[in-house]
């Protein structure tokens, strides 16, 4: 008699199956196309080096900021949990509204700041942020909380007998900062730098809306104006493709060389206490936490109320004259908007649920099963982690354009994209979730004679709930602030917030752009906030 797989069986097939369809088929597609084009990059030269800039700037700048504030905000600081907070805003709020912020800010002839500072030194000094430098400057700002989480985990990580014992040695602060602290911290700070790189090379907003202006063109704006213009050269754009994964996958294989090489085990069978022995000066490193938040968030949403805010926007500060006639045209006159708003949210929520589950599912079938395949299958799941989002983009693109599929041009192809793109958080939230779980507590319930089934939704759903409403939150956020793929897959009828925004903000309407992107911020928080506000109750009752 043949007996069927057991219910565990079923789901890490099924998974697996799922994981290998969301991730080969694109990357397949993108070398393979990418590879028949003659390696198109070799004919623009400018171009790649503007991108090794990009990357290389925006890592070193970013890591170097994200580290400094996890150093800064070690204890003892005044405020530190609000810094803490504050710090990692920047996830939440879009790179594109950061660049148009400070586009506002210190572009050179009608900058906020420009104007404040003409005004006082008589046209002097002017800071300019469209160039180059300024838009590397941006995008560390948007990625430095990358840095800052993994390089705060692992300061928290290292035995405080190290430090004391240095201490004890005659070793000042600034010695043990020197020289225990900052190298036990290289694995994170490695770690980090390729995530801000591959993040970097795959950026679109900031530099097509710091860079573009002035020339500054790198493969991401490349592979836009290539499929935006007629017809579409979707093999040379393919080659760019191969060009930015080439580039993430020689930085991975570095680290992972550089630290094969040495050890940097901290925590053992002994006592472990968290270090304290950290240069001083409390007051200085909160300063440093509130200079970041300023530059980062404060600014570019003053920068983006003052411009939705004016009824136009000029050089003269006599002619400006507050108005809200911008909100009540993204609100009732811009036929996109509420188009884009149900579209982005639609996605937001689904992409966030579909990558919350499939996460569940590759977290339970790594670390409860002894499924032959897991350690593949977890590999497969952080591929996307390595692969800029615009290429990954671009793959989709090449499979479901050739493929016998009614997808392209549907909002179907923008999920595929979200939910693979941030299936590598949904795993790893959840298994960090479960981790926290003692199998035992499901074998329990399997002994007392429970189904898998029935264990699964009595026991361990309910107490991995927490941290799935918060992941699903902070999904459903970056969902709704996803460019880089959505601007090559939208049509007409699949258009989402942040594509309109970019669109508004190509069409020159620089005040009706920051009035879409307050409507845009505001469609996230506040679905966000109620999921959270949910999961708050149900945690009371």
């Amino acid at each position: 008699m043949a007996r069927f797989p057991r219910p565990e069986t079923l789901v890490g097939i099924l998974v697996s199956l799922i994981v290998c369809a969301l991730t080969l088929p694109p990357l397949a597609a993108v070398i393979t196309s990418g590879a028949g084009a003659g390696f198109a990059p070799f004919r623009e030269p400018g171009v790649v080096f503007n991108t090794l800039l990009f990357g290389f700037g925006t890592t070193i700048a970013a890591v170097i900021a994200g580290g400094g504030l996890a150093l800064a905000l070690a204890p003892g600081v005044p405020g530190r949990a609000l810094l803490e907070g504050l710090v990692v805003m920047p996830l939440y709020l879009t790179p594109l509204l950061t660049a148009m912020g400070w586009n506002w800010l210190a572009s050179p002839h009608s900058g906020l700041v420009n104007l404040l500072l003409h005004a006082a030194s008589g046209n002097s000094l002017t800071i300019n942020a469209v160039t180059p430098m300024g838009t590397i400057g941006v995008a560390a700002l948007a990625t430095a909380p990358l840095p800052f989480l993994l390089i705060s985990d692992a300061l928290r990580g290292i035995d405080a007998s190290l430090t004391e014992a240095a201490r004890v040695h005659g070793a000042t602060p600034r010695m043990v900062l020197h020289g225990i602290v900052l190298p036990l911290l290289a694995p994170a700070g490695l770690a980090s730098a390729v995530l801000v790189f591959v993040q970097a090379i795959g950026l679109f907003s900031v530099p097509a809306v710091l860079g573009m202006p002035e020339g500054f063109n790198v493969a991401t704006t490349e592979i836009y104006q290539l499929l935006e213009s007629y017809p579409p050269r979707f093999a040379d754009a393919t080659a760019w493709g191969i060009l930015l994964l080439a580039l993430a996958a020689a930085l991975t294989f570095a680290q992972s060389a550089l630290l094969r090489r040495r050890s940097f085990a901290t925590i053992t069978g002994k006592a472990f206490r968290v270090p304290r022995h950290l240069p001083s000066l409390p007051r200085l490193r909160a300063g440093f936490g509130w200079l970041y938040v300023a530059l980062a968030t404060v600014l570019p949403l003053l920068a983006l109320l003052w411009a939705a805010s004016m009824a136009f926007i000029t050089a003269n500060p006599k002619l400006m004259r507050l108005s809200g006639e911008h909100f009540a045209y993204v609100l009732f006159g811009y036929p996109k908007t509420w188009l884009a708003a149900g579209n982005s949210a639609l996605l937001g929520a689904l992409s966030a649920t579909f990558v919350v589950l499939l996460g569940f599912g590759v977290s339970w079938v790594v670390l409860r099963t002894r499924q032959a395949g897991r350690s593949l299958l977890d590999q497969l799941s952080m591929m996307p982690l390595s692969m800029p989002a615009m290429v990954f983009a671009l793959g989709l693109l090449w499979v479901y354009v050739r493929l016998p599929l009614p997808i392209y041009g549907t909002l179907g192809i923008l999920l595929i994209a979200y939910v693979t793109h941030y299936l590598p958080f949904g795993v790893r939230a959840t298994s960090a979730a479960l981790r926290q779980l003692h199998p035992e507590l499901e074998e329990a319930a399997r002994v007392s004679g429970a189904s898998w089934l029935r264990s699964m939704r009595r026991i361990t759903l309910p107490l991995v709930q927490p941290t799935v409403f918060s992941a699903w939150a902070l999904l459903f956020i970056m969902a709704m602030q996803e460019v880089s793929a959505s601007i090559l897959l939208y049509t007409s009828h699949s258009i989402v917030l942040s594509v309109a925004v970019f669109d508004l903000w190509e069409n020159g309407n620089p005040s009706d752009v920051a009035a879409l992107g307050f409507v845009q911020l505001a469609v996230s928080f506040v679905i966000a906030g109620l999921v959270l506000r949910a999961r708050q109750r149900r945690a009371l009752a």
